[in-house]
């Protein structure tokens, strides 16, 4: 349903367990048998997503199949061993400090310890929350085995006396234990489930690139990042703080029992049709811990060169950048900036069958047809500098490096670059000019900056105003005067400023633009800078020869009614006015 995020493919307790492919093959196996038909599987499918519960269990519900042939087909789909159940089976002692309500809301049972491992029959298999809850508490190895929902919960009401054991698997772990399995509970509660679904929803349709989950003494303070300023969101959930993280770990995949360290993970949604990536990473803070979720929006990655909001000069200039046969195009700015996905246009602009193109990148945001991307893991000890230098014998002509952080990358794209390689990358600089000095400063030889850089794109994105509510600006006396140099005499001058509607939800500006000063590396600025011309002198040079500065575009921009002149001088600022 439109507006509605999908999240049974990203959510182990719905039915996502190891890998992306088991309900998929869950869903072959039923059809292969005979047990349902496409259109009752749909049916189930949807009614599922919408109750926020496991397929498996919804098709026994809704009486399309049976528990039997289900917990068949789940076993076969996930690889796992089908276990029946009888009253000879019991729950081993060293697990009885499980409470039997929790091993009743989750459907799992322990049943067999045999060296360190403990295997749990499970309904749901794919609730990994629950496999990590028991191994976490028992201290146990666990696997999973498909068992029958009735006869799991069989075993459970006969041991049901054994609430708590008389003595504790862990001494002093008793507290945090409970607490953990109240967790657990309360994130899979329907309110809790509910809010997170309505929190993806509502920022994705605001077309957020981030989303901050922050707690506070008095419970969570939400807010969503959008047009690159966060604004908050009126979303109370009374008393589950700790709930809503928990479940945000959980559809990630991570460690729910663990609160003191940093983590990281990813998810992936749908929603009207678009596929959506989520990073997370969670922070321990004093009050709890905060999650920021990061939208990587699938679309995104195709965007083209045109859909960038460049002036037709940047366009032109970076155009011309990218169609030399080898050397670098680097495109520079703060974390935010666009740097990424003006990288990706430039790729999808190139790509043909002709021409073998790789990209290095931590991580990989979107994934592009035709190009081979490698994902850096340092933890593997895969990092920039031994990807790079694997990719460059895998015959490439084109390779997008994610960042150039260091020397050691820095040296290789200009070794790829003088070696016939077309290198598209990133650098953290304030300014076009400021690359070239970064690039010395990290190591680079004079005379190789200036062979091996074709062009420099550095870029910042303003807020565009509303179209809706836009209304046109009042100036100060004299202010023309200030920035007249930097305005275009052939356009007409349209200055507005911000209002706020529904439509923008009262901010004022609705989407972004990019601005950019592209410094093309000609003769004389290749003189300039084998000479160690200073850079403010080089900037100078540079707009000589019809670099347009960043300042410059962005009050042009305002000069056209794009976006107002508070947001210009907020973002670039005025120190080269």
């Amino acid at each position: 349903m439109d507006g509605e995020v999908d999240l049974i493919s990203s959510c182990p307790s719905s039915g996502e367990g190891d890998g992306e492919g088991w309900i998929e093959a869950f869903e072959a196996e039923l059809l292969r048998v005979g047990q349902i038909d496409p259109a009752r599987l749909a049916r189930a499918r949807t009614s599922a997503a919408r109750a926020g519960e496991p397929l498996a269990a919804v098709l026994v519900k809704l009486g399309l199949c049976t528990e039997s042939h289900v917990s068949t087909a789940l076993a076969r789909a996930m690889n796992l061993p089908h276990r029946p159940l009888s009253s000879a089976n019991s729950i081993p002692p060293e697990c009885t400090g499980i409470k039997p309500s929790f091993l009743r809301a989750s459907e799992a049972v322990p049943v067999e310890l045999e060296d360190n491992r403990l295997l749990l029959v499970m309904a749901n298999p794919a609730d990994l929350e629950c496999a990590a809850a028991i191994a976490y508490k028992t201290g146990f190895k666990v696997e999973r085995a498909v068992g029958l929902r009735s006869e799991i919960l069989a075993m459970i009401d006969r041991q049901a006396p054994i609430e708590v054991s008389a003595t504790p698997v862990f001494t002093g772990h008793a507290n945090e234990d409970e607490d953990l399995e109240r967790l657990i509970d309360l994130a899979r509660g329907a309110p809790v489930v509910r809010w997170v679904e309505d929190l993806l929803t509502l920022a994705i349709e605001a077309q957020a690139s981030d989303i901050h989950i922050e707690s506070e003494r008095n419970g969570l303070r939400v807010r969503i990042r959008v047009d690159g300023a966060l604004q908050e969101v009126d979303r109370p959930l009374n008393g589950a703080a700790e709930a809503a993280v928990s479940r945000i770990k959980i559809l990630a995949k991570l460690n729910i029992a663990e609160r003191r360290l940093p983590q990281d993970g990813r998810i992936r949604v749908a929603v009207q049709g678009r596929e959506i990536d989520l990073r997370i990473a969670t922070l321990p803070s004093l009050h709890g811990e905060t999650v920021v979720l990061r939208i990587l929006d699938q679309s995104a990655g195709y965007l083209t060169l045109e859909r960038l909001g460049l002036s037709s000069h940047a366009l032109g200039l970076i155009r011309n950048a990218i169609a030399q046969p080898h050397g670098m195009m680097l495109v520079t700015g703060p974390t935010g900036s666009g740097k990424t996905t003006t990288l990706y246009a430039c790729l999808r602009h190139l790509i043909c069958p002709e021409l073998k193109f790789v990209s290095v990148e931590d991580p990989v945001e979107y994934e592009i047809s035709g190009v081979t991307q490698v994902q850096v893991k340092p933890e593997i000890g895969l990092g920039f500098g031994q990807a790079l230098r694997s990719v460059l014998r895998h015959d490439l002509n084109v390779l997008m490096i994610g960042e150039i952080r260091d020397l050691d990358s820095a040296s290789i794209a200009v070794e790829a670059a003088l070696t016939g390689h077309a290198i598209l990358s990133t650098i953290h600089t304030n300014s076009a000019p400021a690359t070239v000095t970064r690039l010395i400063e990290m190591g680079i030889e004079d005379y190789l900056v200036a062979s091996t850089v074709n062009a420099i794109s550095a870029q910042r994105l303003l807020r565009r105003l509303c179209p809706d509510c836009a209304t046109p600006a009042a100036l100060p006396a004299g202010f023309l005067e200030r920035i007249g140099s930097h305005l275009d005499a052939e356009i007409e001058r349209d200055f507005r400023q911000p209002v706020g509607c529904t439509k923008c939800r009262g901010t004022g500006f609705h989407g972004r633009l990019s601005v950019a000063e592209v410094m093309p590396i000609s003769g004389s600025v290749q003189a300039a800078i084998m000479s160690r011309m200073p850079e403010q002198d080089l900037r100078d040079l540079a707009i000589d020869e019809g670099m347009v500065a960043l300042i410059t575009d962005g009050l042009r921009r305002a000069q056209t009614g794009q976006t107002s002149l508070d947001e210009v001088f907020a973002v670039l600022g005025t120190q080269y006015l």
